[in-house]
């Protein structure tokens, strides 16, 4: 490789590397089980394969492995449908997948038939398909070694992703509304707003590269692949930045604002919902109330939240109550995750105690909070400046030697 392809080649790897990071820590870091991150995550992983996949093309990768030819061209017909889910969990406040949303994955699965031909053949015929595409580009956009005629990926991928794109704005358009018509109009559910509008147009710069590419034949002007690549490599550098300045958009939008409040209901109705026998893919206001009653009293009561380490799953077992929907009510109704909220009751905790036993100020904070639950310094540290703005010398109005 000259010097040019070689900074390409480093370029693209860097962006497909720090996709899959950034899924990474999304889907196994998220220990609250959220739904909406996982989906986000899933996306992110769609292009980080794309974009290996380019940067492989530039290489003599597939020269020596012709069976992982179009291997993970499938991905780019799950992205769209990826991250169209994503837009809808998030304003949906869905905490799972609907019945019926399989199907729009049949495109992505008939993709992968359509290109049985080329799995099957030979190692010598699949390395001959490899060498034509090595030197000439434009025939990696027009896929000829498929069942159908050239180009029809690029019209598929079009009409899903465009149909895709045109519910996203319309879901956002009429989530708009909402937020203003129900009151919600918190600074989380302007971040997240703002957040899902730009993803969302910057999925439709994408499709407008494709659409040039079909009307007006760009490959045979430009290098399509680079290109496509700078697309995707900037789409995942520009969620991965916002997660890292806005990492709270993680928390979905705040709020009941999908149904309008029901009647009141019968006692065995509210033990089914209780129980989750209800099988909504979103929250009802009936379940947050029941929920919010149930945690708060078990929080009272117990004070559960003392137990160093205490995590999602010990709430879900001592409320009977799946953790992905405990998860989906703390971010709904407190704009937060369970454990800043964990945190944030710890804390409150602490404040109590020095108030109704003043005696308490000759310990020192780090002993206080060890009682209250926390089982660190740091942590201790960030959750109170995160409540309060203050440090916990400030806030609790003594001095702890290990802590100030």
């Amino acid at each position: 490789m000259n010097q040019t392809n070689e900074w390409f080649f480093a370029l693209i790897f860097f962006s497909g590397i720090l996709g899959i990071v950034v899924a990474a820590i999304l889907f196994f870091m998220n220990r609250n089980e959220s739904f909406s991150p996982r989906l986000l995550a899933s996306y992110l992983i769609m292009l980080a394969l794309t974009s290996l996949h380019i940067g492989l093309t530039f290489s003599s990768f597939y020269l020596k492995f012709p069976h992982l030819w179009r291997s993970t061209s499938w991905a780019t017909f799950c992205a769209p449908v990826i991250a169209y889910l994503y837009v809808r969990s998030v304003l949906q406040q869905s905490f799972r997948l609907q019945k019926w949303d399989w199907l729009l994955f049949i495109p992505a699965f008939l993709y992968t038939l359509n290109l049985l031909p080329y799995y099957l053949s030979s190692t010598k015929d699949k390395l001959d398909v490899v060498s034509c595409f090595m030197s000439d580009k434009t025939l990696i956009a027009r896929e000829p070694e498929g069942l159908l005629p050239e180009g029809w990926g690029v019209m598929a991928r079009l009409i899903l992703g465009i149909s895709l794109l045109m519910v996203q704005f319309k879901m956002l358009i009429k989530m708009r509304r909402k937020i203003i018509v129900s009151g919600h109009t918190v600074n989380q559910n302007e971040t997240t707003y703002r957040w899902l509008v730009m993803f969302t147009a910057f999925l439709s710069f994408m499709y407008i590269i494709l659409i040039g590419e079909h009307i007006f034949h760009l490959s045979k002007l430009i290098d399509l692949t680079t290109l496509i690549f700078f697309t995707i490599s900037g789409m995942i550098l520009f969620i991965s930045l916002y997660l890292l300045v806005r990492p709270s958009i993680l928390y979905g939008i705040q709020g009941w604002i999908q149904e309008p409040a029901s009647g009141m209901k019968s006692v065995a109705t509210e033990v089914k919902i209780f129980s989750g026998e209800e099988k909504k893919p979103s929250l009802t206001i009936e379940q947050g109330r029941l929920y919010k009653e149930a945690m708060e009293n078990h929080f009272l009561e117990n004070l559960p939240y003392r137990k160093s380490g205490y995590k999602i799953r010990d709430l879900s077992e001592e409320l009977k109550i799946p953790s992905y929907q405990l998860s989906a009510f703390i971010n709904q109704e407190y704009g937060k995750n369970f454990n800043e909220l964990i945190n944030d009751y710890r804390v409150d905790f602490m404040a109590g105690q020095l108030k109704e036993s003043p005696d308490k100020l000759q310990y020192t904070l780090e002993a206080l909070a060890k009682e209250a639950g926390f089982n660190s310094r740091n942590s201790f540290f960030t959750a109170v400046k995160k409540k309060t703005g203050k440090t916990p010398s400030e806030f609790f109005g003594t001095r702890g030697p290990a802590i100030a």
